[in-house]
C-alpha cells in the first residue's frame, strides 16, 4: 500500500512529498500551491474555486520506470485522495528516461 509524506515546504507555495511503498521510496514530487495571483486567475478566466494556499498542481518523478508501471493507478488514485482539489489534468506522473523526464503512459 501506497502512503504520502509530506516531508518539507521550501516556500509558502511549494510542498515537498515522498510517495512511500513499504518503508521505501519511490517517487517524489512536489505539490504546487495557489498564490494570491493564481488564485485570482483561476477564479476570473478559468470560474473555479481556489483560495490562496490551495494545491493546484502536483508533479511526480518516479524513481524507477518498474516503479512507475507498478504504481501508476495507485499513485494517482492516493493523490486525486489527499488533493482532491487538484484537476487530474494537473497531476503529471513522470519517469527518467535517457536524461530526460518523460511522461508515464499508462
Amino acid at each position: 500500500m501506497l502512503k504520502i509524506v509530506e516531508a518539507e515546504q521550501p516556500d509558502k507555495y511549494t510542498k515537498v512529498i515522498s510517495i512511500i511503498y513499504g518503508n521505501e521510496e519511490i517517487a517524489s514530487g512536489k505539490v504546487y500551491l495557489a498564490d494570491e495571483q493564481e488564485a485570482k486567475i483561476f477564479k476570473q478566466k478559468l470560474k473555479k474555486k481556489v483560495k490562496e494556499g490551495d494545491p493546484y498542481s502536483v508533479k511526480i518523478i518516479f524513481k524507477s520506470e518498474e516503479y512507475a508501471r507498478r504504481h501508476m493507478e495507485e499513485t494517482k488514485r492516493i493523490i486525486s485522495e489527499k488533493y482532491s482539489q487538484v484537476d487530474g489534468k494537473h497531476v503529471f506522473l513522470l519517469v527518467e528516461r535517457n536524461g530526460r523526464l518523460e511522461k508515464v503512459s499508462g
